[in-house]
């Protein structure tokens, strides 16, 4: 199972785009802390959701001018958190 986690520049930021998401359906979107292995300093949140519906994210972010950070998946690897880029 993997998610798709969004990296906001402010807590606003990610708490507007997880109501947006949960508004629009079954997105299932949760505000959490950026996890370190992607966190590039200082209080950093994201917001973690279902990656199957990411052009419909985007859509809702351009609609709502929501802008972010990154986007990343978010795998269990062996019990391990790993992380990859999408461009």
């Amino acid at each position: 199972m993997s998610n798709l986690i969004v990296t906001a520049g402010s807590v606003t930021t990610a708490i507007r785009l997880e109501k947006q998401l949960n508004y629009a359906g079954d997105l299932n979107a949760a505000v959490i802390h950026t996890p370190p292995a992607i966190s590039t300093g200082g209080c950093s949140y994201s917001v973690r959701t279902s990656p199957d519906k990411l052009s419909l994210i985007k859509q809702i972010m351009s609609n709502k001018k929501i802008r972010v950070r990154k986007f990343y998946i978010e795998e269990l690897v062996n019990g391990e958190r790993v992380y990859s880029a999408l461009s």
